[in-house]
């Protein structure tokens, strides 16, 4: 019974057997980072799209000075928000990349795209909630009457949970890659790339 000796590993990338999460971690964060730098380019139409919209308001009695104020203040966060994400996803795609090339800043890059998600994503959230109570407001004042104010209380709160909610799927990679990297199993493959 001949004993047949493992293949000779070529390219200086050893592999534990059974480790592909370089490969799904690698494609997940390509996938997110292309989809991060795309609402970049897209950030910047939200003000255009909302104009119209609110021009209808001001038809039903809205302040046009309001809406005004409303739309310069969206469309500067819309810049904000574009550039942050473009930032945020070009450096999640080149940590993608490097995590598929196995190279070993790529721990580096990715622990640290999180933490800027994290700071980032959540400053975002939080000044698009000033923004969007600003709307509602503008909303209420041309609808007007006890119904609007009944609308009004609802939506305070749909604006809460959103707001929660949109706070803990902001933070779902992020928070997973920050564990995924310091496991000490992580750490000890890496360390053979």
């Amino acid at each position: 019974m001949e004993s047949q000796s493992p293949p000779p590993i070529q390219g200086g990338n050893v592999q534990a057997p059974g480790s592909k999460w370089p490969t799904a971690l690698g494609v997940i964060a390509i996938i997110f980072g292309i989809g991060g730098i795309l609402q970049a380019v897209i950030a910047p139409f939200s003000a255009a799209m909302t104009k119209s919209s609110m021009q209808v308001f001001v038809d039903q009695g809205a302040d046009q000075a309001q809406v005004d104020d409303f739309l310069v203040k969206l469309q500067s966060n819309s810049y904000l928000s574009g550039g942050i994400c473009l930032v945020l996803g070009v450096i999640l795609l080149v940590g993608g990349i490097m995590v598929l090339k196995r190279k070993p800043v790529s721990s580096v890059t990715l622990q640290a795209w999180a933490v800027l998600k994290i700071l980032g994503g959540g400053f975002m959230i939080f000044k698009s909630m000033a923004i969007q109570k600003t709307q509602m407001e503008i909303m209420f004042t041309a609808t007007g009457g006890s119904e609007a104010e009944m609308i009004g209380n609802i939506t305070k709160y749909a604006m809460w949970f959103g707001l929660g909610f949109g706070f803990l799927w902001l933070i779902a990679l992020p928070v997973f890659i920050l564990i995924w990297f310091n496991r000490e199993k992580i750490k000890t493959q890496m360390g053979e790339w």
